[in-house]
């Protein structure tokens, strides 16, 4: 059982670094779109490959199918988005809303998540309805872009909330993958409605596939490291 649950590591590894240096290509080949789906089918591939093993081993299947799902929808949020910002955005949402259920069953919601959800949630609306510098051509965009601030607000709240009550391999590595996303979802802000600067792109993908990778990752510590009911 140890022998598999290290290749599965060495699975998780390599996969995370051949994403980090496709990205690097990615980046540096003017944001190719095949490099950029090569990139997130990879990490979508490995969730399922951490949810295949974790379903052979009895493990806490519903932690896993969220994680799993919230990857799938997240590899889907990147090949739509380039064609429709608001397809792409609902897409999404809906993977990050899997990733707040897997959260969940990690442990239950309570008060102090929703208080560190409700801070972040009020500092980025009021970031989307007051900055000067932020221009939405449609306005639907905007409301689109408060209704995924409630929701990335949440999965970070709720994953901080987490670790700070159950310091562990599997918190910790969620906390900082979702920290990780909520900042790359505000440089695709800074890139999509502001545009003033040439490094917000790369700041948006640079910490957006370490998020994913990570959240891959925290699906094979779960499997090493089982929490103890």
């Amino acid at each position: 059982m140890k022998k598999s649950k290290n290749i599965l590591l060495a699975i998780n590894l390599v996969c995370i670094a051949t994403i980090f240096a496709l990205n690097y290509v990615y980046q540096s080949h003017g944001f190719d779109f095949t490099l950029k789906c090569l990139c997130s089918g990879l990490f979508a591939l490995l969730g399922l490959i951490n949810l295949g093993v974790a379903l052979r081993g009895g493990e806490r299947l519903p932690f896993f199918l969220g994680m799993a799902a919230g990857l799938v929808f997240a590899f889907l949020g990147d090949v739509l988005i380039g064609y429709d910002f608001i397809v792409g955005a609902g897409t999404f949402a809906l993977g990050h809303i899997c990733f707040v259920v897997a959260y969940c069953f990690l442990q239950r919601m309570q008060r102090l998540d929703v208080l560190l959800s409700g801070i972040l949630f009020l500092g980025a609306t009021a970031f989307l309805l007051f900055c000067p510098l932020l221009t939405f051509e449609v306005e639907i965009f905007k409301v689109v872009c408060v209704v995924y601030a409630l929701i990335i607000s949440t999965m970070l709240g709720k994953a901080v909330g987490n670790a700070l009550r159950e310091r562990t391999a599997v918190t910790v590595t969620v906390a900082v993958a979702s920290a990780l996303f909520f900042f790359s979802d505000l440089m695709l802000v800074f890139d999509w409605f502001i545009g003033r600067w040439s490094w917000t792109d790369h700041a948006c993908m640079g910490t957006y596939y370490p998020a994913l990778c990570l959240l891959a990752l925290s699906m094979c510590l779960q499997i090493r490291f089982p929490r103890k009911e």
